[in-house]
């Protein structure tokens, strides 16, 4: 008797494991089981492109990016320090200038859409206030004149259009000191605004790291031929950084003296080749 009763007591365990394992198959293949029909259960991850949590289907449910190698190297290559304003996806990578160029191409950003990039030291601005981008547009980001899209300087105002198209350049700002955070030679030094700063259009402040404290001496030491330490004091560093202001200065002057050279040149050369067939004219006549 107890030998059937063990017997029976195994059969129905067998049943009932075999049961089990096949509606765990079912479960994981997605079949009917027991007249549902089942999905298995997806684990859920951070989207890398725009960081919402969705489940790990092969495509975020939200920007509707897919995560295969492919797609994620395609949007590697489209990265860069550029950034478009858009409601819809504020968390999106950054792109490349090319990018931006493709996108004015195809409307997808127009003059008064809202960017930043490198050369607005990172602050948001109007595409066509956008030095290196406006002239993509029609028009000069500095003194608003229409302009051709593959212009190199304005006509008008003479801003350069060049842009740095490093994708790993940022643009950033140098830092510069604060109120009550440095000596006051140091901010009588830094009162006029950096270098370039009239290229970029709207206020905007640049966010710098905290400076030496009054009586306090920033000493970094440098081995001379001799092997001996010396010093660079703060006077010499501000000394640097003024010629350094007075240069870039001289590069723009140059810069602009040259526009206006090569314009006068243009003009001369046209007056040359004019008066030059006028007299073949007069001669054969």
């Amino acid at each position: 008797m107890s030998q059937a009763t063990a017997t029976h007591d195994g059969q129905m365990g067998e049943s009932r494991r075999s049961v089990s394992m096949k509606r765990a198959m079912g479960i994981a293949l997605g079949k009917d089981v027991g007249g549902v029909l089942a999905s298995p259960k997806l684990r859920n991850l951070i989207c890398p492109f725009c960081g919402e949590l969705t489940a790990d289907s092969g495509r975020c449910t939200h920007c509707q990016a897919r995560f295969d190698p492919l797609s994620r190297q395609a949007t590697q290559n489209e990265m860069g320090p550029w950034y478009i304003r858009d409601d819809s996806m504020p968390f999106r990578p950054g792109c490349s200038y090319s990018t931006v160029q493709r996108l004015i191409e195809n409307g997808g950003v127009q003059a008064n859409s809202v960017m930043r990039g490198p050369s607005t030291h990172q602050f948001w601005m109007l595409a066509k206030h956008t030095p290196g981008v406006a002239h993509l547009i029609g028009v000069c980001h500095s003194c608003g004149e229409s302009v051709e899209k593959d212009a190199f300087a304005c006509r008008n105002c003479h801003a350069a259009f060049s842009t740095d198209r490093d994708r790993q350049h940022l643009g950033l700002g140098p830092t510069r000191p604060l109120p009550g955070r440095a000596p006051a030679q140091v901010l009588a030094l830094h009162a006029e605004p950096p270098a370039g700063a009239d290229s970029v259009a709207g206020p905007a402040t640049i966010p710098i790291s905290p400076g030496p404290r009054d009586g306090e001496r920033r000493v970094s030491e440098r081995r001379s031929e001799d092997g001996s330490a010396a010093e660079t004091t703060v006077g010499e560093e501000l000394d640097a950084i003024a010629r350094i202001d007075e240069l870039t200065r001289a590069v723009g002057t140059l810069r602009r003296a040259w526009v206006q050279e090569r314009k006068r040149s243009w003009i001369s050369l046209v007056c040359a080749v004019a008066v030059t067939l006028l007299a073949l004219v007069i001669i054969l006549v």
